[in-house]
């Protein structure tokens, strides 16, 4: 069984860091094992040990996306006929739209897709450009009423008590 098919075992010191490091990845060991409780030797082994073990794959940095006039924020998601070409789909979206994250999908929707936009008025247009691609039977759009800052400070990870 591989490493990212396997459910990993954490302990509080590990959740611990994980939350402090989801909150500023950039927060030195120092400052880490200070909360944590335990030196800055033993900080820099767990992480190690959560990167080794795929629980910490990186650091992204997250823009402030409507610091460049994106405002608008919509799920798009798509009914696709049988012989809808997905490349096809993803490349317009690549290439048409200020994309977040697209995918195929199972469920109601066959693709959906993440984007933001200008305006209500640039997302229509661009709406309007997908429902004429080929395959597409259906386009359904939710509009978010705010911009995701994709937090994850909030998650409640597993982790053994008294480990």
């Amino acid at each position: 069984m591989s490493k990212m098919n396997s459910i990993v075992e954490i302990d509080q010191i590990d959740n611990q860091i994980l939350h402090i490091l989801i909150q500023d990845a950039r927060r030195s060991l120092k400052d880490i094992g200070k909360e944590c409780g335990i030196s800055s030797v033993s900080v820099l082994n767990r992480v190690k040990r959560l990167r080794e073990l795929g629980v910490i794959t990186g650091a992204t940095l997250f823009a402030s996306l409507d610091t460049f006039g994106f405002h608008v924020v919509a799920s798009i998601g798509m009914e696709l006929d049988s012989d809808a070409n997905v490349s096809q789909i993803f490349r317009f979206f690549s290439e048409h739209t200020y994309l977040v994250e697209p995918s195929t999908s199972l469920g109601k929707y066959d693709f959906q897709a993440v984007i933001y936009a200008e305006d209500l008025t640039k997302l229509n247009e661009r709406v309007d450009l997908v429902k004429r691609l080929p395959g597409i039977k259906r386009v359904v759009v939710s509009v978010w009423s705010g911009i995701p800052c994709l937090n994850f400070e909030n998650i409640n990870l597993p982790f053994k008590e008294g480990k």
